[in-house]
């Protein structure tokens, strides 16, 4: 049904795609030779998407810088929240009103690369003298290439660490995590410090694939989906038990709230207020933990503990241009800027995400002394990709509905196995 629905978007947007090819040749029409709108003397508007409240002002600030430096263009950076942003894009994309340039996930690049609704940067890379894609991660230059078009470039990247709370170690005489943590260390640490009449948990452990149990999958040696994405991984043994002693964390164990008491509570909420002694925070919540007073002085960070291997789910957002822009000229000229070492640098300098771009990275450090943030770059050596193909938000539904029971408490992994493969692969079938 989305691919349909996409094609005749895509119908309705060929025209427009055709002419700004035209024009990025050089033979367009009087808004190309004349730089926009800025040869009549008047400033053209870009508009910038973004969903995320906590980035707004590093992304307000590339904007400002590139603003200076470009008085013949100004950009406005426009957050609309997660919830109601990919409903807004796609009505913007049926409409033809798409905004310049926009965030993009790895969730939703597959749908979006479909009906010409995403400018094809790929020329633009190619012929530019200062950017080259070698200079990004791999994965994520390929994850937003598709049929060899690059229809976004990756602007930041993230990992999953190990956050603890340093005054309740200290409380219980023990020594923080480390980079030599295995499984058990994690799990006898947490049962020391889960105290349940004080209501503190050691460790917190909620139904979450990027920041929870897909880690420990491929830390087991097992997989979400077969490298071909034909089959689930959950038809491996290995996947099998590592979801299950993740979930035993709150089942048989008890170190962690269960599932009933994060319907009521986040593990944030519990992190912050000194009820979790430990938990799994992507790099882009670091700036909601800093934001809390208390973690902010009581809290610290370091990598994920080991079992077979080691491994930290990463993924990283990555910029779009419309396909239907009134500016193709002027969008680009932004996105290059974004792109280039100096906005990359500006991104991390203000906590926004760690850049994506090869050298500038450590920037990000600078926004957050307080916190070992070098954990997460650190991470990149034994990264693993975040799962995904075209379908991603629907199998990962699939797997979600089918675990529930797990961290309810009233099946396991094993017999909750062959059901949910079942539907994943039914999905995936889908898509080929």
């Amino acid at each position: 049904m989305v691919k349909n629905k996409w094609k005749k978007i895509g119908f309705s947007l060929t025209m427009a795609s055709s002419l700004f090819l035209a024009a990025c040749g050089g033979s367009g029409g009087e808004e190309s030779a004349n730089g926009g709108n800025a040869g009549n003397g008047k400033q053209v508007e870009l508009t910038y998407m973004i969903w995320d409240t906590g980035q707004e002002p590093g992304m307000s600030a590339i904007a400002d810088a590139f603003n200076e430096q470009n008085p013949d263009i100004h950009v406005d950076v426009e957050v609309t929240p997660w919830d109601q942003y990919w409903t807004k894009l796609e009505s913007s994309a049926q409409g033809g009103s798409m905004p310049d340039v926009f965030w993009m996930h790895s969730n939703e690049i597959a749908k979006y690369s479909e009906g010409n609704v995403l400018m094809d940067l790929t020329e633009e890379f190619n012929s530019n003298e200062t950017l080259e894609l070698d200079d990004y991660p791999d994965e994520l230059v390929e994850l937003y290439t598709v049929d060899n078009q690059l229809l976004a470039v990756p602007k930041d990247f993230d990992t999953v660490g190990l956050w603890y709370n340093k005054e309740l170690f200290d409380e219980a005489g023990l020594a923080y995590p480390d980079d030599t943590w295995t499984w058990d260390d994690l799990l006898t640490a947490a049962q020391e410090l889960t105290d349940k009449e004080a209501g503190i948990y050691g460790i917190l452990a909620p139904l979450n694939r990027q920041e929870g149990y897909h880690n420990f999958i491929y830390q087991n040696g097992g997989q979400v989906l077969s490298d071909d994405k034909t089959e689930s991984g959950f038809r491996d043994q290995a996947t099998i038990e590592a979801v299950q002693w993740y979930a035993d964390l709150s089942v048989k164990h008890g170190v962690s709230p269960s599932s009933s008491q994060f319907a009521d509570n986040t593990n944030m909420s519990y992190f912050q207020s000194g009820r979790g002694a430990m938990a799994l925070f992507g790099t882009w919540m670091t700036a909601e933990i800093a934001s809390n007073e208390y973690t902010n002085e009581h809290a610290d960070v370091t990598v994920l503990p080991q079992e077979k291997e080691r491994a930290s789910i990463f993924n990283g957002l990555a910029n779009s241009v419309s396909a239907s822009t009134k500016h193709p000229e002027e969008a680009l000229r932004f996105l290059e800027f974004l792109s280039s070492e100096e906005g990359m640098t500006i991104q991390g300098e203000n906590g926004s995400a760690i850049p994506a771009l090869k050298g500038t990275e450590t920037s990000y450090l600078e926004a957050f002394p307080q916190f070992n943030m070098q954990a997460f770059i650190d991470q990149m050596d034994y990264r693993v990709i975040k799962p995904y193909s075209k379908l991603t938000t629907s199998w990962e539904k699939a797997e979600n509905d089918a675990l529930i029971p797990v961290f309810n408490g009233t099946s396991t992994v094993e017999e909750a196995a062959e059901t949910l493969s079942t539907s994943v692969e039914a999905i995936l079938e889908t898509e080929n």
